[in-house]
């Protein structure tokens, strides 16, 4: 009951949710705008988002001027929500149940706040959410998201790490700064990002990654656009990625440039670059020149590079060809030697549709995701020179505050996904979907001598689960100071030629309806409900963690310790494989979120 009358409490004394645009990417006007470009009623708009709030009022007005005139009036309803008034206050509450075969797990997280957009001086624009975030309720003290979000899925903010049964509360804060000039604007700020053709689902930067703190210069051209960016990051150690609030290091940045062309109405493509490091600044990367330059003149050859390349194809007016490629390393010897090649890259391809016509159906999206092996995975080298431990900080890794930037997808992982959105009557939304993924866990597809090796180092040293956190290196002969390239990681694909795999099936169907504009402001609800099917759930897990055991080169083999007795390494190997295949298992889950607000 007490938790109860907290919830009503915030309810009544909330005044309302008030539309902001410029920090979050996941807002509905970039959902529109996606739509808007598909119709052609826009051009292709800069890949980097939020928007400086000029650049927001363009597009508003362009759509506005365009002679859709259902179109239009969404437009003018965004224009006067972002325009109308530079604050709002916010509530935002949700509730989380996960039914599974042993049980129910719960959460209710409340957000609440003050938020909006504001220009001023002509050439200065803000966007801010002063927001908290309150745990109402949580089991076993505090639910982490894996236990109440789908796989694969995960929330975007931070949460507290708070013990008891105690209200637990964390600040929310996003907000930027722009200067805006002509066709150029600056901007600066804590806010979360989205990259790419792929706004819901990029491989680069995806809108429920966790915020940062960056720094964006755009420039807009008449056809064509340019952004250098630098995001201050937090490294962690490779431990509990997933699940856990590791600590943060500071000193961890990525920085990116990008250039769009708008060839003629009908193509447009891009081409960008991102670099990770740590420990140090190196404003030799602010220069726009290829990074693979920049790294050879600098001699920083071990920062994490990735380039990338994206288009857009509509044949007609409504419906549009869109793909994304993401490069991290690949094996350009192995190419000219026709061998299985090292090919660590994800990319995306799909089609969206949007009626040109008012139609009930708002837009239709397909599309495929693959991710290879090893990608966003990288090394870091301690002070002895070693590949570090999963407990030491690691400053290359393709993620802040310890969760993934990228695709939401683990390394070697494919996806088919399709959704559509319906508006069958004014206020009511209709969102249907359905997901299947594959996975496979690579450890499982390494030579056998690696496998031994990797089973042999220490406890702690690395990872097999087919992760983020699993490197390609390894200690050759279970020696932490042997520390080399996987030669399989190095020389092949291995793209989901696993014999186990983890297959997983979703599907979601989402109700939201958005009752009339009154003089004491509005009130929507948002009903949601996703069916999960998993089968082989477990390939994630560790599939050989290391026993530290010692290797005698004089005899060639390994000894549970040093002159302990011999280890039968081919019996182990077994054991640890069998005891990984054990554990698999089928799961069926279903979940439920139900979602108030209210507009003021």
């Amino acid at each position: 009951m007490k938790k109860l009358f907290l919830v009503t409490l915030m309810l009544i004394a909330s005044v309302g949710l008030f539309a902001q645009v410029s920090t979050d990417p996941s807002d509905n006007f970039y959902t529109q705008v996606e739509r808007w470009e598909t119709l052609g009623l826009i051009e292709r708009q800069p890949a980097l988002r939020p928007y400086a709030l000029p650049v927001i009022e363009k597009i508003l007005n362009a759509v506005i001027e365009s002679d859709s005139e259902s179109e239009a009036e969404v437009a003018k309803q965004i224009y006067e929500d972002t325009f109308g008034k530079p604050w709002g206050l916010l509530l935002d509450v949700t509730g989380y149940a996960k039914k599974k075969s042993d049980g129910l797990n719960k959460r209710i997280l409340a957000k609440y706040g003050v938020e909006g957009d504001a220009s001023f001086l002509n050439f200065m624009s803000a966007g801010y959410q002063l927001d908290f975030l309150t745990d109402v309720f949580s089991v076993n003290n505090l639910t982490p998201e894996y236990a109440v979000l789908p796989a694969y899925r995960y929330f975007s903010y931070f949460m507290a790490d708070g013990k008891g049964d105690t209200l637990q509360n964390t600040m929310e804060v996003d907000g930027n700064l722009a200067f805006h000039f002509n066709d150029f604007y600056f901007q600066t700020g804590i806010n979360h990002n989205s990259f790419g053709p792929f706004y819901d689902k990029s491989i680069v930067f995806s809108s429920n990654s966790k915020h940062t703190a960056n720094f964006v210069l755009t420039y807009m051209g008449k056809n064509w656009n340019f952004s250098e960016a630098m995001f201050m990051l937090s490294a962690t150690n490779s431990n509990g990625v997933w699940y856990n609030n590791p600590s943060k290091y500071p000193n961890k940045w990525l920085l990116m440039h990008n250039i769009d062309w708008n060839i003629n109405p009908k193509i447009s493509i891009s081409f960008y670059e991102t670099v990770i490091y740590g420990k140090r600044f190196d404003p030799s990367y602010l220069i726009p020149m290829l990074y693979m330059v920049t790294q050879g003149i600098t001699g920083y050859g071990d920062d994490n590079l990735f380039m990338g390349g994206s288009f857009v194809y509509k044949p007609f007016a409504g419906f549009s060809v869109i793909g994304d490629f993401y490069l991290d390393d690949v094996g350009f010897t192995d190419i000219k030697k026709y061998r299985d090649i090292k090919l660590h890259c994800a990319g995306s391809i799909g089609t969206r549709y949007v009626p040109q016509k008012s139609s009930i159906i708002q837009m239709v999206k397909a599309d495929y995701t693959l991710v290879t092996p090893f990608m966003y995975s990288h090394w870091q080298d301690n002070a002895n020179g070693n590949a570090v431990k999963l407990s030491e900080v690691n400053y290359q890794m393709y993620t802040t505050a310890g969760r993934p930037m990228g695709s939401s997808l683990a390394p070697n992982s494919d996806r088919i996904s399709i959704s559509s959105s319906f508006k069958p009557v004014a206020g009511l939304s209709i969102d249907v979907g359905g997901t299947f993924i594959r996975h496979g866990n690579v450890t499982e597809s390494l030579f056998k001598d690696e496998q031994i090796a990797l089973l042999a180092s220490k406890e702690g040293q690395y990872s097999t689960d087919g992760s983020i956190t699993q490197h390609p290196v390894y200690g050759k002969y279970g020696d932490e100071s042997n520390d080399g390239y996987l030669p399989s990681a190095n020389h092949r694909t291995m793209i989901l030629t696993q014999p186990t795999k983890e297959y997983t099936f979703q599907a979601d169907v989402n109700l939201g309806y958005e009752f009339p504009k009154t003089k004491i402001g509005k009130f929507a609800v948002n009903l949601g409900y996703t069916f999960e099917y998993i089968h082989n759930y477990g390939v994630g897990k560790d599939m050989f963690p290391g026993q530290g055991w010692y290797y005698d080169e004089a005899s060639e083999k390994y000894l549970t310790e040093k002159d302990g007795p011999e280890v039968d390494v081919d019996a182990e190997l077994n054991a640890a494989y069998a005891s990984w295949k054990a554990a698999l298992k089928n799961v069926m889950n279903h979940y439920l979120t139900i979602n108030f607000k209210y507009t003021f």
